[in-house]
């Protein structure tokens, strides 16, 4: 930061002083690593071409009209000329063990990366004011996009709106100061449970990396015991950190069950997906099972995924709805609440954090969280809405989803994601209404989209 008492944009976005905000491929979650280890453990995923899409869900965002298209093609450019990891960066994910103290990579994940090669993309406008990005490529590496994707749009975007503002430097500092208010607020509500612990996961819409730096390092200095550990990868490293914090995501399950129209090899893969991430990552198989709706997948699980699963990340469902559901899940089994872990991890704030741990931590072996947007763009109302037609200046709801893989036939057909949360499905229509005629929709709850 600079040597005033005022933050400036300097201080907080890569733009701002002609950088690149992604400058290096670790600078992701660690679960685009594990699921490209995974891929590549299984040949038959490799080279699936698979087409990703950014969604912004938020219908007051208008990405195109507050960030210059250039700028925006200017920084996914200059992160895709990385085309490699480096040496050094290699060494960092070499060391990272499992719990046995084995490798946590094979040898021929770090040579894929060595010669690794962002696949293409292109920009276009919705024709809702919101750019429209695609990624098209084999799925090893069309996977690590999105990550990238998200982080270059949502930086950019509050960066050009105070441009386009005319912010001062002392209008952006409040912004800053009142965002690190909230976070200094949050910090003593975890406080409030000693016991709670939780991991950052909030890379994808962060205002940047910047800003999510100076969010870590406070977290890690003033809730050392309970801040277990970030998604990031490169802050991982650059913190000292023990292996980054992270499990699986809905694009496991999204892209092969995508190769078929028959109901039932749809249903079987979705499970076998899961049985070979399970079998890849013995000490890591957390279900997340809200891909095509959590009661189904409970209600169908079949008895060798229930046993030998280790926990469970809640997803886009009230974890207050989901926790007793995934007890009576085991208990059908006969298998005991106090062996499982669970994660919830969706949209939460401290507050909503402390509560759910206070009302559920006794029921299982270990409850733990996952906060996301609250801690590292917790932006929204920081200044006063404009009248300008453009949007708020705060953080926004957008996601990148696989949207199309190419069959061995070569056509090419709509991924889906259902959700427990229907605002959250995705695909084409029809898709989605065949996976609904598959899937029921029992347990769903329609409820607004705010990260």
């Amino acid at each position: 930061m600079n040597k005033s008492s005022l933050y400036t944009p300097r201080d907080m976005f890569a733009a701002a002083r002609d950088e690149v905000e992604v400058d290096n491929l670790l600078n992701t979650d660690i679960y685009k690593f594990l699921m490209l280890d995974f891929i590549l453990a299984n040949p038959e995923y490799k080279n699936i071409n698979v087409k990703r899409k950014m969604t912004i869900r938020s219908t007051d965002i208008r990405t195109a009209d507050v960030i210059p298209e250039e700028a925006l093609r200017e920084q996914i450019e200059a992160t895709a000329a990385l085309n490699w990891v480096s040496e050094v960066d290699i060494s960092f994910l070499r060391g990272m063990t499992n719990p046995n103290w084995w490798q946590l990579f094979q040898k021929e994940t770090l040579d894929f990366l060595k010669t690794f090669k962002l696949p293409e993309y292109t920009v276009a406008n919705d024709g809702k004011w919101n750019y429209e990005l695609t990624f098209t490529g084999p799925r090893s590496t069309s996977l690590m996009r999105e990550i990238y994707g998200l982080k270059i749009i949502n930086s950019l975007y509050l960066y050009h709106y105070i441009k386009k503002e005319k912010l001062s430097n002392s209008e952006f500092s409040e912004i800053i100061t009142r965002t690190m208010g909230r976070l200094y607020d949050d910090i003593a509500t975890f406080k409030t449970e000693p016991e709670l612990t939780f991991s950052e996961f909030g890379t994808r819409r962060s205002m940047s990396t910047d800003f999510h730096r100076m969010v870590f390092e406070t977290l890690s200095d003033r809730l050392p015991n309970q801040c277990v550990g970030t998604s990031n990868v490169l802050l991982s490293r650059e913190f000292g950190r023990n292996n980054p914090k992270g499990t699986n995501a809905h694009e496991l399950r999204m892209i092969p069950t995508a190769l078929y129209d028959d109901p039932q090899k749809i249903i079987d893969t979705m499970y076998d997906v899961d049985r070979q991430r399970g079998k890849h990552f013995p000490w890591l198989w957390i279900l997340l099972p809200d891909t095509y709706g959590t009661s189904f997948y409970f209600d169908n699980c079949p008895e060798d995924i229930a046993q030998s699963h280790d926990g469970n990340r809640f997803d886009s469902k009230d974890p207050l709805i989901w926790i007793p559901e995934y007890i009576q899940f085991l208990k059908r089994f006969d298998i005991s609440p106090k062996t499982k872990v669970g994660i919830p991890s969706d949209g939460l704030a401290a507050a909503s954090t402390v509560n759910i741990f206070q009302k559920h931590n006794d029921d299982l072996w270990k409850l733990t969280f996952g906060n996301w947007t609250h801690l590292t763009n917790n932006t929204k109302w920081t200044r006063p809405r404009p009248q300008e037609p453009y949007g708020p200046f705060w953080s926004f709801s957008v996601v990148v989803k696989p949207n199309q893989v190419q069959r061995p036939d070569w056509t090419r057909v709509s991924c889906v994601k259902l959700s427990d949360n229907p605002k959250k499905a995705t695909g084409d229509p029809q898709r989605i209404q065949l996976f609904k005629n598959i899937f029921w929709t029992k347990g769903m709850q329609t409820e607004n989209v705010t990260v």
